[in-house]
């Protein structure tokens, strides 16, 4: 789980819980990418998913968390 934190602090801020426009919660997934990949379904919308809950779609979309180049660039 480490890595993905490292993640969320890169991609928002240390915030699970962001609500955007295009992109949500603690991993910036697309809300096309959440629903695609089953986190609607399962958990909810992803601002509301546990970190936990999070990663299990992140893991679902690539099993690797990506590396975040010192915060720079995005998946």
């Amino acid at each position: 789980m480490a890595m993905w934190d490292r993640v969320n602090v890169c991609e928002e801020g240390g915030d699970w819980h962001v609500q955007g426009a295009v992109y949500s919660g603690g991993l910036g997934i697309s809300e096309a990418n959440w629903r695609a990949f089953g986190g609607e379904r399962d958990f909810g919308p992803e601002w509301g998913a546990t970190p936990q809950q999070q990663v299990i779609v992140a893991e679902r979309i690539q099993p690797y968390p990506p590396d975040q180049n010192g915060c720079e660039g995005s998946w």
